[in-house]
């Protein structure tokens, strides 16, 4: 297998496994109930071997109860959903902060459905309607978890074309401003803004993860991929970005006050 399929399979493997450990039965139990060697189950769990369109279905049948592990591993082996997007979404779930730039758009995080909808729309505009609709929900899944959740903590910084140029209609741009500005509110996040146009962010999209467990790790983000990075002397090389960036960009409060003035410019 290639690192892609493997990945997949060891992440499909280790779900697998947490659903075989919270029903109580070992691999021998699982293999006997639908029909295959213990040694099978176990090589699904360590990641060894790809699940057939059947197995999946006992599987289900016997764990889930509907088609959960049909869809995780439909999700995990879509190209557009790459194994390792979904890894770094599991380490932004279990983190204690996040400092975060993002240079294009408003974080996936923190979009309103609208706006993500218009966004996704216009970077995969030959997709049909329904894979934006499914683009569109997963996102909308991890931003209703993410506002509610009481970690992590995230601190963006932004430069402020994010917030001038509208993705979508100016309702919608007015109502992702105003969206962003209720999750400042609500203590969910700390917003920068760079009105300069000089700065440590034209590297482009970065995220600074401190996990619950471990080390502080780096998530470079570019169009076709993302790379994870705990070398931790470059990892304090992108902590100098984000605190210099910190620094020339507007306060907190600032921030607000400008976001509040271009969401009244959206009215129209």
């Amino acid at each position: 297998m290639g690192a892609h399929d493997t990945e997949v399979c060891r992440r499909f493997g280790a779900h697998l496994r947490q659903l075989r450990e919270s029903k109580r039965m070992t691999q021998r139990a699982v293999g006997r109930a639908i029909g295959v060697n213990h040694n099978h189950v176990s090589n699904l769990e360590r990641g060894e071997r790809r699940p057939t369109p059947a197995l999946l279905m006992a599987l289900d049948a016997l764990l889930t109860g509907d088609e959960r592990l049909e869809r995780l591993w439909e999700s995990l082996n879509e190209a557009n959903q790459p194994a390792w997007l979904s890894a770094i979404r599991d380490v932004q779930r279990d983190a204690l902060s996040i400092l975060q730039f993002q240079a294009q758009a408003i974080p996936g995080l923190l979009q309103t459905e609208r706006y993500a909808r218009s966004l996704i729309a216009a970077i995969s505009f030959w997709e049909s309607p329904a894979w934006v609709d499914d683009r569109v929900e997963e996102r909308m899944e991890r931003a209703r978890w993410f506002a509610v959740a009481e970690r992590p903590f995230l601190v963006t910084v932004l430069p402020e074309s994010v917030i001038e140029n509208p993705i979508g209609s100016p309702e919608i741009m007015r109502e992702q401003l105003d969206h962003l500005v209720g999750l400042a509110d609500a203590g969910r996040i700390s917003l920068q803004v760079v009105t300069g146009h000089e700065h440590p962010g034209l590297l482009g999209p970065f995220m600074i993860i401190a996990p619950s467990v471990g080390p502080e790790v780096v998530y470079a983000e570019s169009a076709v991929e993302g790379r994870v990075i705990d070398d931790s002397p470059e990892v304090a090389r992108f902590k100098l970005r984000f605190g210099r960036l910190q620094a020339v960009a507007l306060s907190p409060e600032q921030t607000l006050t400008l976001i509040k003035e271009k969401a009244e410019g959206f009215d129209g």
